[in-house]
């Protein structure tokens, strides 16, 4: 079964973050003009998620368009989840970047240097880093704080 990969508006920054964690393809742009979003998601097969209620009326997007109701980013998973069914803890959980999208690719803590705290690099020894941005990686509160929300979530019907 293929993957199913989104594309979000600008009001759904935090939504983007929270369906990265799933392991989920989700671009995100800031400013975009919803001309650009339609053809991105027609062109590359995504469904794009949106709050804004000028888009829901549009023809050239019907297939391709799942509208948000809630403000809440949390609530707005949840609505992801269960309407596209996605599993709420996969094997591809935590592999993008949370800010780019991109794979995560792991990396040694010899590869790290200085770029860390010396408290990190002593207590964690799993790092992964984005080809793109450069940001690090570990397995840290955050991430069980990540974990656990996610574990929240409804399991699909």
């Amino acid at each position: 079964m293929e993957e199913t990969k989104f594309i979000a508006d600008a009001m759904l920054g935090k939504l983007s973050k929270w369906l990265r964690m799933l392991g989920c393809d989700t671009l995100y742009f800031r400013e975009t003009k919803d001309d650009l979003l339609v053809a991105c998601a027609v062109r590359e097969n995504r469904q794009l998620l949106t709050r804004k209620t000028q888009l829901r009326k549009r023809n050239d997007i019907k297939g391709y368009l799942f509208f948000i109701s809630d403000n809440d980013p949390f609530t707005q998973l949840g609505e992801v989840v269960k309407h596209y069914k996605l599993t709420t803890m996969p094997p591809a959980a935590f592999t993008r970047c949370l800010i780019c999208n991109q794979m995560l690719k792991e990396i040694s803590p010899d590869q790290i240097g200085s770029r860390l705290p010396d408290y990190v690099l002593t207590t964690q020894k799993h790092f992964s880093t984005c080809s793109r941005c450069k940001r690090i990686f570990w397995r840290g509160t955050h991430y069980e704080n990540m974990k656990r929300a996610l574990q929240r979530l409804p399991a699909p019907p």
